[in-house]
């Protein structure tokens, strides 16, 4: 049997643990474990940010002292991480400022990918382009070549055809 049995909230067993100091034999311990346990966290988080405002006495300190009793200490250091940490609001604006910067950074990051596969896309078009160029360059440099060839050939038929028109005429 607890001396705690007659306690139902959380806030009632703050207020009886501040009166009268807290039990902590097993039993008790147990049961107010029990009344933690069942209270929604937004009334235990009202009950560890109490500092004595508005006339009411402050909870925070008998809370604390309570569940460092009843919770182990990485329940406590969350708790009070996330519900009464001064900094924590504060912790809350730099996370969603870092998540957001991170999702930008992402964004960012998945542009440049895209702009990096079209920027070489591009520059293999280019390529192909500029080897194109290169053959038909080439193609036109031999072909280049190859009228002249035609026309040496062609001014040495003409020098022959003269050389026997020449000789023909002397010849009659």
């Amino acid at each position: 049997m607890s001396k705690y049995d007659s306690i139902k909230t959380a806030a009632d067993l703050v207020a009886e643990v501040k009166l009268h100091g807290l039990s902590t034999d097993q039993e008790d311990i147990c049961r107010a474990q029990d009344i933690f346990g069942s209270t929604p966290t937004v009334e235990l988080a009202i009950l560890a940010n109490d500092i004595g405002q508005n006339n009411h006495y402050s909870t925070q300190g008998t809370f604390y002292m309570i569940v460092s009793h009843i919770w182990n200490w990485e329940e406590v250091t969350r708790f009070w991480n996330q519900h009464t940490n001064p900094e924590h609001e504060q912790m809350k604006e730099l996370r969603e400022k870092l998540n957001a910067e991170m999702a930008e950074h992402s964004n960012t990051k998945k542009a440049l990918e895209e702009q990096r596969v079209s920027t070489n896309a591009e520059h293999k078009f280019l390529l192909a382009e500029r080897g194109k160029r290169v053959e038909q360059g080439e193609k036109i440099e031999s072909l280049k070549a190859e009228i002249h060839d035609r026309d040496m050939t062609i001014m040495e038929l003409k020098a022959k055809l003269y050389d026997l028109l020449v000789e023909r005429k002397e010849a009659v």
